[in-house]
């Protein structure tokens, strides 16, 4: 084995110590602000996937299409706000952007909860289960690359990703209710996915390669 191939194999070695090392701290409480993001992502690919999961098929929905979508939603964010206030570090729970995103999820599933309930005017009852959750999506992230701009903790690069992500979510929400108001129901699962699952990996990711290129 030559020199370079050692080294390589070693510097290799180090690197998936120190990742599985980093992701182990990431989801043990009490979990920081990037355990959170880590669970969001979770979130996401369950929420969106059982979504679109139900609409392809759905027979699989076990009480009702609509229903099963929202109940699922209405699981994952109670859990999300569980794992949130029980299990992350006292500095991630005073944090305001999180603060501010927890807001909003509450709001988006009670806005769910309540079309589902029938008490919400029948004019709004097209918009009040997908929309939401775009809009909490586009402010969420606009917030999230914006506030506090000069701090350290979330690097200039992410920032850019986060609010690009809430420009796009919003300027698709605001399509939805016009020209591409087709397109985007056919597809919302897809997108709301993407536009999910996108910055918040784009953040881990970023962090877990730099810990690999100092190794």
């Amino acid at each position: 084995m030559s020199g370079e191939l050692v080294v390589a194999v070693g510097r290799a070695h180090r690197s998936g110590v120190a990742l599985s090392r980093y992701f182990r701290r990431l989801l043990t409480p009490p979990l920081p602000g990037d355990g959170l993001l880590l669970v969001g992502f979770l979130e996401g690919v369950l929420g969106w996937g059982l979504s679109w999961l139900f609409s392809q098929n759905p027979g699989l929905a076990p009480v009702g299409l609509i229903q099963s979508i929202v109940l699922t939603w209405i699981v994952l964010t109670g859990g999300i706000l569980f794992v949130g206030v029980t299990y992350t570090a006292p500095t991630v729970r005073r944090n305001r952007v999180w603060l501010i995103w927890g807001g909003l999820n509450v709001v988006a599933t009670a806005v769910n909860v309540a079309a589902l309930a029938g008490t919400l005017p029948s004019g709004l009852l097209a918009y009040a289960y997908w929309h939401p959750w775009l809009a909490v999506m586009g402010v969420g992230y606009l917030v999230t690359g914006l506030y506090n701009w000069r701090s350290p903790q979330i690097r200039y690069q992410e920032r850019f990703v986060y609010v690009a992500t809430g420009l796009v979510t919003l300027g698709l929400l605001a399509a939805s209710l016009g020209p591409l108001a087709g397109f985007v129901t056919a597809n919302i699962f897809v997108l709301g996915g993407v536009l999910q699952l996108v910055p918040i990996g784009h953040d881990v990711l970023a962090d877990a390669v730099l810990i690999a290129r100092r190794q």
